[in-house]
């Protein structure tokens, strides 16, 4: 014999609740603790560094890797640099002492979706393909204001990026 509609409702709908309940448990125990402790007054300051990559030929991707490489090893220092001293005019500012590094983090540069900064210094072509093939065609547009395109052409190309940044967050405990 199969079983009617109403006791198929009322199995789902004590299932339902038992996986609804179960969630809410689960959630609750995840929760963290209240602190007990007072929280840790804290300065943060982000410092960037930028150097232009000179590749020793522009024409070998290989090359340009090791120049993006080196500018941003070059480029890190003076994040950090720029940071501390970013950090030294907040806390004279606002009358606090700097006290010791608590937190370092690396922060990503980016400018909208493929912005120029971040795209170019991974590689145009893909990660670490700063050359590839494109392929481009010409136009004309005729007297009656109609578009003609010619045939395509392809053609070998290497994009150096303009400057290489790093940007770094430093956490200092104040007093």
């Amino acid at each position: 014999m199969l079983p009617t509609p109403v006791a198929f409702r009322t199995v789902a709908f004590v299932a339902l609740f038992a996986f609804v309940a179960g969630c809410l448990a689960a959630v609750a125990q995840a929760q963290d603790p209240i602190p007990t402790t007072p929280a840790t007054h804290t300065l943060v300051a982000a410092g960037t560094g930028a150097v232009k990559p000179t590749p020793n030929d522009r024409k070998d991707n290989a090359s340009i890797v090791a120049a993006v490489e080196k500018a941003s090893a070059k480029a890190l220092p003076l994040a950090v640099a720029d940071a501390r001293s970013q950090a030294q005019e907040l806390a004279t500012a606002t009358g606090v002492t700097l006290g010791a590094l608590v937190a370092v983090s690396n922060t990503s540069v980016t400018s909208g979706f493929y912005g120029p900064i971040y795209y170019g210094t991974l590689g145009t072509f893909g990660p670490g393909k700063f050359c590839g093939d494109i392929r481009t065609r010409s136009s004309t547009v005729d007297a009656n204001g109609k578009r003609h395109y010619g045939k395509f052409r392809t053609r070998h190309l290497c994009r150096v990026p303009a400057t290489v940044q790093r940007t770094v967050s430093l956490t200092f405990a104040i007093g």
